[in-house]
């Protein structure tokens, strides 16, 4: 059944980069999409080369093959990713091997496809799987930031206690105690985070 109207929130159609060097698997890709989904706009790249910043920031996925002319296994995945950490990433490929997907999934792919198994209505379920996925753990993210926001709040508010009660040794070092636990918290949950979704500003806290 081939899907009619809006696909996002802004209503523009999803786009879609589809990173495969062969030219046939592409073209059956991109009017397997089209004819199942017009919501879905489909892009072409053959190399890793084509692919820049610029180009990611105008899909709402990626599509890739791990068998590139400048790229093997993973490494189209992990430079996609490094480029363009917040879009959502399906790995399309004929190697039925699953090792590699549970490799790609942890690496940042929100989905792992084998081509013989995906038609194109199989690769447009997939392609808003993982943009569902993506906007999940980003929220997932938020609030576990808020949490954090929070706890150097009470952080702070402790340490305050902590200053003005100087003439209560005990309590003081009381205060010491939980401020420690609770950077251990910080610490943890922190320890969650990937690396591109930390600020460059983030670090221990000092209260």
């Amino acid at each position: 059944m081939r899907s009619t109207g809006d696909a996002t929130p802004t209503g523009h159609p999803l786009r879609t980069l589809l990173l495969e060097d062969n030219r046939v698997d592409a073209r059956l890709t991109q009017e397997g999409l089209r004819d199942c989904d017009d919501r879905i706009d489909c892009d072409i790249a053959s190399s890793l080369r084509e692919v820049s910043a610029q180009r990611l920031a105008t899909v709402d996925c990626a599509v890739i093959d791990l068998s590139l002319p400048d790229a093997s296994g993973l490494q189209a995945l992990d430079r996609i990713h490094d480029i363009a950490p917040h879009i959502p990433i399906v790995v399309l490929t004929g190697f039925d091997d699953g090792a590699t997907g549970v490799a790609a999934l942890r690496r940042g792919a929100q989905d792992y496809m084998l081509k013989q198994h995906a038609d194109g209505s199989a690769i447009a379920r997939a392609i808003r799987f993982a943009i569902e996925r993506k906007r999940q753990a980003r929220r997932d993210l938020d609030r576990q930031c808020d949490v954090v926001e929070r706890l150097d709040e009470i952080g702070l508010a402790m340490r305050t206690t902590q200053l003005r009660s100087t003439e209560h040794p005990e309590l003081a070092d009381r205060i010491t105690d939980h401020l420690n636990e609770l950077q251990q918290v910080i610490d943890q949950i922190r320890g969650t985070f990937t690396p591109c979704e930390v600020a460059p500003d983030d670090g221990p806290l000092v209260w």
